[in-house]
C-alpha cells in the first residue's frame, strides 16, 4: 500500500531526555544562566527568584514555542518603515522598477511592460445577441494572445466633478433661472447621495509584458517595438468586444503606480494628491 509523505513534515532527531538537540542546548544555557542568578549574583534572595523565573520562562519559550523564530520576525517587522510613498527609494527597490519612460516602465531585471486602461461596458443590458457576439470576440481576444498578461480591477471613490462642471456650463448658457436652480439641486442630491453611500467606480487595465528572449535570433528585435504590437494586438482584438482602449502615458503611469501607496492615481481620473504635482520651474 503506497501514501504520500507530507512535503512540509518536519523531524528532529531527540538526543537527551526526548529533547532535540537545539532544544538541549537553549535548556542548558538558560539553565547555565539560572545556576549563576542563584549562586554567583551578590542578589537579595527575592531579586534571584525573579531573574531566575524570567530566564525559565524565555528557556522554555526558546527551547519549546519557537520564541527565536517568533523573535526575529519581530524584530524585522519593528525594524522597517511603517509607511514608505512611491518616491522613497526603499520603495523603488521593492517595486523593482529601474524608470518609466516612452510609456513603458522599465524593470530592474531586463523586463518591460505596458498598461492598458480599458473602459468597461454594461454587459447585463445589452441583447442576447449582442452578448452573445462580445462573448465569441473575448474568446477570439484570449486565442490570439501567446504572451502572458496582467487584468487589474481597481475600485475607487467616484468622481464627478468634470460630468456636473460641463452640465453647469450648459445649465448656464440657456440663462434661465429656474435650470439654474434645478441644477443645484440636482448638484446637492447627487453629491449627499455618492457620500452617504460610499458609490464606487470600477477602473480596469491590462498589463502587457515583454521580456527579452534568450535565442540569438529573437535577441536582435527591439523591445519596444515588440511591446508596442502586442499592445496594438491587445487593443484591436478588444475593440472587437466593443470595449473603448487607451494605453496609459509616461506620467499616467507614474501616478498610477504611485497611487497605491499615497492614494492618487493619473490626473485624467481625478485622483489627485498635492505629492504627486510637481510644478514646472517658475518663469522669470
Amino acid at each position: 500500500m503506497s501514501y504520500e509523505i507530507p512535503k512540509n513534515l518536519q523531524y528532529q532527531e531527540k538526543i537527551v531526555f526526548n529533547l532535540s538537540f537545539e532544544q538541549a542546548i537553549w535548556v542548558g544555557l538558560f539553565g547555565c544562566l539560572i545556576f549563576a542568578t542563584f549562586f554567583k549574583l551578590p542578589l537579595i534572595i527575592e531579586a534571584k527568584i525573579v531573574i531566575s523565573l524570567i530566564l525559565a520562562v524565555l528557556g522554555a519559550g526558546f527551547a519549546f514555542f519557537n520564541l527565536r523564530s517568533h523573535t526575529i520576525t519581530a524584530w524585522g517587522f519593528l525594524s522597517k518603515p511603517r509607511q514608505m510613498g512611491y518616491l522613497d527609494p526603499a520603495m523603488q527597490k521593492f517595486l523593482e522598477i529601474k524608470k518609466i519612460e516612452n510609456d513603458t516602465v522599465f524593470l530592474q531585471r531586463g523586463g518591460i511592460k505596458a498598461t492598458i486602461h480599458v473602459q468597461p461596458i454594461n454587459f447585463h443590458i445589452l441583447s442576447t445577441r449582442q452578448k452573445q457576439a462580445i462573448i465569441v470576440a473575448y474568446k477570439d481576444f484570449l486565442n490570439s494572445l501567446d504572451f502572458p498578461i496582467q487584468i487589474v480591477m481597481r475600485t475607487v471613490n467616484l468622481n464627478l466633478d468634470d460630468y456636473l462642471k460641463k452640465l453647469e456650463t450648459k445649465v448656464k448658457s440657456q440663462k434661465k433661472p429656474h435650470l439654474t436652480t434645478q441644477f443645484q439641486d440636482f448638484e446637492s442630491f447627487m453629491r449627499k447621495y455618492i457620500e452617504e453611500n460610499s458609490v464606487k467606480n470600477r477602473l480596469f487595465y491590462i498589463v502587457v509584458p515583454f521580456a527579452q528572449s534568450k535565442n540569438p535570433l529573437e535577441s536582435k528585435s527591439d523591445p519596444l517595438e515588440q511591446l508596442e504590437i502586442r499592445v496594438k494586438l491587445c487593443q484591436e482584438k478588444l475593440k472587437n468586444c466593443n470595449l473603448i482602449t487607451k494605453r496609459l502615458n509616461t506620467n499616467e503611469l507614474i501616478s498610477l503606480l504611485s497611487s497605491y501607496f499615497e492614494g492618487f492615481i493619473e490626473a485624467e481620473n481625478n485622483y489627485l494628491s498635492s505629492i504627486s504635482i510637481f510644478s514646472g520651474p517658475k518663469k522669470k
